[in-house]
C-alpha cells in the first residue's frame, strides 16, 4: 500500500512486502503517480515476480519481524517486514557470491517516519549489514554483482 492509508507501517516495509509475500498477483495499492514519485522506484521496479532462491535470516521470528534474502539469478534482495518493537538487526552477507555487489538500501529514516532514506554502497560477503526498524519499519536492498570494470 503507497498513500495515506499504510497506517503504522514505513515506506520501506511497504515496500519490502514486494519481495516478502508470495502470491500468484502480487498488485501495489496505490495511485500511480506516488508510486511513480517514490526514491525508490528503480527498486521498486526492480524486484522480480518468482524466485531461485529464498533464505530466512537469523532474527526472524513469527507474529515479530520478517527477514528474507532472496536471489533471482545473479541479483540478491534483503527485505525485512518488522512488528510492533523497535529493534536492530545484523545480516551477515555470506550468502552473497564472489566479488564485490552494487547496493541500493532502501531504510526507515530515523528522522522522519513518513519517509525512507535511500542509499548506496559496495557490500561483499565478508562483510554485514546494520538495520535498525522503527514500529511497523522495514528494509529492502538489492545487490547486483559489480562487472570486471563496471561502475
Amino acid at each position: 500500500m503507497f498513500g495515506d492509508r499504510r497506517r503504522e507501517t514505513s515506506w520501506p516495509h511497504q515496500i519490502a512486502t514486494a519481495a516478502i509475500f508470495t502470491s500468484p498477483l502480487l498488485v501495489y495499492g496505490a495511485n500511480p503517480k506516488s508510486l511513480l514519485e517514490n526514491p525508490a522506484i528503480d527498486l521498486i521496479k526492480a524486484v522480480p515476480s518468482t524466485w531461485d532462491e529464498t533464505i530466512v535470516l537469523p532474527g526472524s521470528s513469527i507474529g515479530e519481524v520478517a527477514a528474507f534474502a532472496r536471489r533471482k539469478g545473479e541479483e540478491w534482495f534483503i527485505a525485512v517486514l518488522n512488528g510492533p518493537d523497535a529493534r536492530t538487526l545484523r545480516v551477515d552477507l555470506k550468502f552473497l557470491g564472489a566479488g564485490p555487489y552494487r547496493a541500493m538500501l532502501v531504510r526507515d529514516d530515523p528522522d522522519n517516519a513518513a519517509a525512507e532514506r535511500i542509499e548506496r554502497a559496495t557490500l561483499t560477503r565478508q562483510g554485514s549489514i546494520a538495520i535498525t526498524l522503527r514500529s511497523g519499519g522495514g528494509f529492502i536492498g538489492r545487490m547486483v554483482p559489480r562487472k570486471e570494470g563496471g561502475p
